[in-house]
């Protein structure tokens, strides 16, 4: 290693080049090289006499009249320079050791002669100016208004820091301190090049994941902003599947898509999609390439957890009416307490028709809540565990209070509501046997932080990743794979029924697909790929002990990709071959998409799935993929902008790979 150290007159360099000799380094002074030059290199002598004719005499040279013509001529002062510099930089050249010996080339024009450039770090020593003073008035026996002219000749401390590397400041209380500050500081140095030694190896062989934001365009900076803008609409429009399924496919059939029926012959380019019962829906963009080739899959779910309402959900208690519940999927119950909520949902009437009701979402709209006890009388319920603090039972929906007037028979209060429900969407009490009726968070999606870096919604668990899968869809040219999007229901339940996962839709679907392309289903399958996309949990610092954090994902370090998923003994999982993880990891580091790998939780902390075992039981290779998420299945949780972009741009990039 190679040190260069200047800095001014009586700052300190001689005890600093002193402490790397005690460390057994080696010292090139380039004023005494220069001085030893002048009287054994005569070649230097010829250059000087050749430009100053006159200044050598008798093979020695006259410093006193040089110093005469150059000092007042810059010109001149430059031409000397220029011709020492060289045959001192040639020397020092020649005293390098060649095994590595650490060397302090010690030069006050260390920038100047251009010797920095041979140096692997440079160092000034600086010191207070009456430290400086002082050494001189000592050191040389000169006054003190020559030390200080002396001093404020050369160049100033901020332009020293300026150029060098790292900065010395020589201030110890005795020269004994200040030789072992030396040390210590040149001991450090030599030990951050060490480490430099091996950056490239450290960099090729080791894992060192980096936030999103350190690694992030300015061009996906701004993309993301924009994209995050359009999902904050979708997520607050649809809050359950049915929305998502209708929001969807309106905007597909903008963008050219039609239904896929029975007999139509499809042909690359097409845009096609299946509804299925309005809960799950199935898009497809034809490839060039055939179907027996193989289609690249991203499938998520779009429900969500919820507290959807009894067959016989109202009545009336304490002059007070309410709708019973049954919780969806899996709760913290606590959590929907106190909780602002809305109602969403369809009723199908005796007569047929089908009613929609939203009420909680408009401005002017009134919302509902499930009560809790006051803390003033809750002794007992704060002896319970959190699971028994609030039962399912009473996730009980206060609806109103007001009896309807002049009504002397039983339950006004219910009646009264049952009447206003009567006069806007003309239900009696027995529709709601054939009623879809869900309660969940009132609200739009809203920014988190004074960055606004977050994003905090009902749903996110995930229609975010169902957003992201849907979206490149639109824009999408022909593929070469066939792009196909599938958008699930019923996963939070074990991904079953009709509309789940493990129904046979998305056979009969593939199956379409594939006679109306002239392909083979199986053979399709055969060579498929999806993308099971579905959030993870993102690494809380507040629970930090139900997570490996090597092994769990963070927020703002992209998408994730998940070997597994499943618990404790990767029940439910797909566990997708080394072959295919690597094969994401490939198209992803491609096009720049930012990703981290994880886990959800300890092993014997619990886990959890998504529908990438279904796929995967189909003979579809399958890699789990997604946003990390906070709070996760609350009534509010959380994502990063940054991992909600890069999920989309994954899925983006996979549909558009061979």
């Amino acid at each position: 290693m190679i040190f260069g150290i200047t800095g001014g007159t009586g700052c300190g360099k001689t005890t600093a080049l002193e402490a790397l000799h005690s460390l057994g380094g080696v010292c090139l002074d380039c004023d005494a090289i220069y001085h030893d030059l002048l009287k054994t290199d005569k070649a230097l002598l010829a250059a000087i006499e050749g430009r100053f004719p006159g200044v050598v005499k008798a093979g020695q040279l006259d410093r006193k009249t040089l110093g005469s013509r150059v000092f007042a001529d810059p010109a001149a002062l430059a031409d000397l320079n220029a011709i020492t510099h060289a045959a001192v930089t040639k020397k020092v050249l020649e005293l390098l050791p060649k095994d590595g010996t650490p060397t302090a080339i010690d030069a006050i024009g260390l920038f100047e002669s251009g010797l920095a450039s041979l140096c692997d770090e440079t160092v000034c020593v600086l010191a207070p100016e009456e430290t400086r003073i002082e050494r001189l008035i000592r050191r040389d026996g000169i006054s003190r208004e020559r030390a200080l002219a002396r001093i404020r000749a050369q160049k100033s401390d901020e332009a020293l820091r300026a150029q060098c590397g790292h900065a010395l400041w020589a201030d110890a209380p005795t020269p004994e301190a200040f030789q072992q500050q030396c040390e210590q500081f040149l001991k450090g140095v030599l030990m951050m090049e060490e480490t430099k030694k091996f950056a490239k190896e450290r960099e090729a062989l080791l894992s060192s994941p980096k936030n999103g934001y350190d690694r992030i365009s300015e061009a996906d900076l701004a993309a993301m902003e924009s994209y995050c803008k359009e999902y904050m609409k979708f997520i607050s429009d649809c809050k359950m599947e049915r929305e998502a399924v209708k929001w969807t496919i309106e905007a597909a059939e903008k963008a050219g898509f039609r239904e896929l029926k029975p007999g139509m012959q499809l042909k690359p380019g097409d845009r096609v999609y299946g509804n299925n019962h309005n809960k799950s829906v199935i898009f497809a963009v034809v490839g060039s390439e055939s179907l027996n080739e193989g289609t690249h899959i991203c499938a998520a779910h779009i429900d969500s957890p919820r507290l959807d309402l009894k067959p016989n959900p109202l009545y009336e208690d304490a002059g007070m009416a309410y709708f019973k519940t049954h919780y969806y999927g899996g709760i913290k119950k606590y959590q929907w307490t106190t909780t602002p909520l809305a109602i969403h949902g369809v009723v199908a009437k005796k007569d047929g028709t089908v009613v929609t009701v939203t009420v909680g979402e408009e401005p002017g709209d009134p919302i509902f809540c499930v009560t809790d006890l006051l803390v003033h009388l809750s002794a007992d319920q704060m002896r319970k565990t959190l699971a028994e603090g609030v039962t399912g039972e009473n996730l009980r929906i206060l609806l109103g209070s007001r009896p309807l007037k002049d009504d002397e028979g039983a339950d006004r209060v219910k009646f009264a509501i049952l009447m206003l429900l009567n006069e806007k969407y003309g239900l009696t009490e027995e529709d709601f046997l054939s009623a879809e009726l869900t309660m969940v968070p009132a609200g739009p999606a809203r920014e988190v932080g004074f960055d606004r870096s977050l994003i905090a919604a009902y749903g996110h668990d995930d229609r975010v990743c169902a957003y992201a899968a849907f979206k490149p869809l639109l824009d999408l040219g022909t593929p070469v794979k066939t792009a196909v999007c599938v958008l699930a229901d019923k996963e939070e339940i074990g991904s079953v029924g009709i509309s789940g996962m493990q129904s046979q839709y998305f056979e009969m679907f593939m199956e379409d697909l594939c006679e109306a392309a002239g392909a083979s289903k199986r053979r399709c399958f055969e060579h498929s790929f999806c993308l099971s996309a579905d959030v993870s949990n993102a690494f809380d610092p507040l629970y930090a002990e139900t997570c490996d954090p090597a092994n769990n994902t963070k927020i703002n370090y992209g998408t994730g990709i998940f070997k597994y998923t499943g618990a404790r003994g990767k029940s439910g999982s797909s566990d997708a071959a080394a072959e295919v993880m690597g094969y994401v990891r490939r198209i992803f580091a491609k096009h720049d998409v930012i990703w981290q790998t994880g886990e959800l939780g300890k092993v014997d902390q619990g886990g959890g799935g998504t529908v990438a075992c279904y796929m995967a039981n189909r003979n579809i290779e399958t890699v789990d993929a997604g946003v990390p998420v906070l709070s996760m299945h609350a009534p509010m949780e959380i994502v990063s902008k940054l991992d909600t972009y890069m999920t989309f741009k994954g899925m983006k990039v996979f549909y558009e790979e061979n």
